[in-house]
């Protein structure tokens, strides 16, 4: 049987020798920077791709060269595998393609074809040259590309081993800390832990000594018996008799319910009547309080009526609801604290006319104190510059109760004392007060030199560029 031909196999390049290698593969760009004489970068372009040059820091060179855009692409990758070089009407250079050598206007006459406002010179693998641009001379010819670098190491003796870069003190801590975690866990699980028992689960012994019996209520039984008038019922059961037979009271189940819904009728209509007695009585006495210290008078004072109608109606003397000592009904308590009562409780009977157990009118109390009212109008700032322009009523209006304090003790002496201050105020630039002085004053002196002394303890925002006058209205009524 014939046998098929053996195909031959191309030599890996990596196996082939180096100057076998060296006629296969392609030949590579070797380009070098020349700048103010010096050689300023060479390189070899392995990866066959296009070239730029310019300013920018993206360019394959970067040459800082006012001659060059920002980025030009000198070595231009055609669509065969080949390279062409451009250059535009301001480069100077020589060209050589093999034999024959040129200058760059000679290569415009022929050989390099126009491409927008460059012009394109084919390459070859035999060519080579110079680019001028400016002060900046590129030299590029290709070359066979030279076998790949290995990267350098360190010898095994500087190297070390894995082992020599571990950190043995910090590996024997982790060590530990997880053998002691583990030997943690480990006890947690062998720990019996007490629980409380069910109830199911304790003996019946100890059951009757936690569970407390019950005592047993006697049930009522209720038998209906039927017969010509209508059924019957008899009540049954351990009764106040102890369980002997009733009294023999046989009453149909008609009857029943009609008792039922007239008892609750009847209790009904006596609360109604009782609670609307009660409240009769309590107004009459709150309205007839009389007196200067009387509770109308107290509520309605100074022609107001918004003072704590909580307050006056608590000083309403001789009226309270109270129990009498056999649990019967609640009755009328007269004689309240404060009052001259006797406080016994009193009965359906009493509430008929008269007067009930003797409750006394009260006694005059004593006449409450005046107290004041301070008003703040709109604060003006007359010289300087503050900081914060709207911080000093901010802090005059916390500061209300201190002048409050002042005009109530006034008011001890003067009941119809009444007016107006309007404080003049110098702020220094660290906000405290340097003097304190009345454009009006209608309290006198002494109300004045209280709030004097408390204002000057206050701090205001501080301000700008010097001292500054500020004016505060302070109104004082009752």
């Amino acid at each position: 049987m014939p046998q098929a031909p053996v195909q031959p196999v191309a030599p890996h390049p990596g196996m082939m020798p180096p100057g076998m290698r060296a006629m296969t593969l392609p030949k590579i760009l070797r380009i070098g920077i020349i700048q103010g004489g010096k050689i300023v970068e060479e390189r070899l372009v392995r990866k066959r791709e296009s070239v730029t040059v310019g300013q920018s820091t993206k360019n394959s060179f970067v040459i800082p060269t006012e001659a060059l855009p920002k980025t030009f692409t000198l070595f231009e990758l055609l669509s065969n595998g080949s390279y062409a070089l451009n250059f535009t009407d301001g480069m100077d250079g020589r060209i050589s393609l093999g034999e024959q050598v040129l200058a760059l206007p000679q290569c415009k006459q022929g050989m390099a074809h126009r491409k927008g406002q460059l012009w394109q010179l084919p390459l070859n693998d035999k060519a080579r040259g110079k680019v001028v641009v400016g002060d900046a001379t590129i030299l590029f010819q290709f070359v066979a590309p030279p076998p790949p670098q290995p990267r350098p190491q360190l010898p095994p003796s500087v190297r070390g081993s894995v082992a020599q870069t571990l950190d043995w003190f910090l590996i024997a801590i982790l060590g530990i800390s997880l053998i002691g975690h583990f030997g943690f866990v480990a006890y947690l699980r062998t720990v019996d832990w007490p629980r409380k028992p069910n109830l199911e689960e304790v003996p019946d012994r100890f059951v009757s000594m936690i569970v407390k019996p019950q005592p047993q209520v006697p049930q009522t039984k209720v038998v209906i018996q039927e017969n010509k008038q209508g059924p019957e019922v008899k009540k049954a059961g351990g009764g106040g008799n102890g369980g002997k037979k009733g009294s023999g009271v046989k009453k149909t189940a008609e009857q029943l319910a009609a008792e039922a819904e007239a008892r609750a009728r009847a209790e009904a209509e006596r609360r109604a009547r009782l609670a609307e007695q009660a409240r009769a009585m309590g107004v009459n006495m709150a309205l007839g309080h009389k007196g200067e210290g009387g509770n109308v008078a107290n509520m309605l004072e100074n022609g107001s009526p918004g003072g704590d109608q909580e307050k006056a109606l608590s000083g309403i003397q001789g009226v309270g609801v109270a129990r009498g000592s056999g649990g019967g009904l609640p009755g009328i308590k007269v004689g309240g604290a404060g009052g001259g009562g006797s406080g016994k409780v009193a009965g359906i009977g009493d509430l008929r006319g008269g007067t009930v157990g003797g409750g006394g009118t009260g006694e005059k109390g004593a006449e409450k104190a005046p107290k004041g009212f301070v008003r703040k109008g709109e604060t003006k700032i007359t010289g300087g510059e503050l900081s914060d322009p709207n911080g000093v009523g901010t802090v005059i209006g916390q500061s209300i109760g201190l002048m409050k304090s002042c005009y109530d003790r006034a008011l001890k002496a003067n009941p119809e004392l009444k007016g107006r201050i309007t404080l003049v105020l110098t702020i220094k630039i660290n906000g405290q007060v340097g003097s304190a002085e009345a454009d009006d004053n209608d309290l006198g002196d002494d109300v004045f030199g209280c709030i004097k002394a408390r204002v000057m303890a206050l701090r205001f925002p501080p301000a700008k560029g010097g001292e500054a006058e500020v004016k505060i209205p302070l109104i004082f009524t009752k």
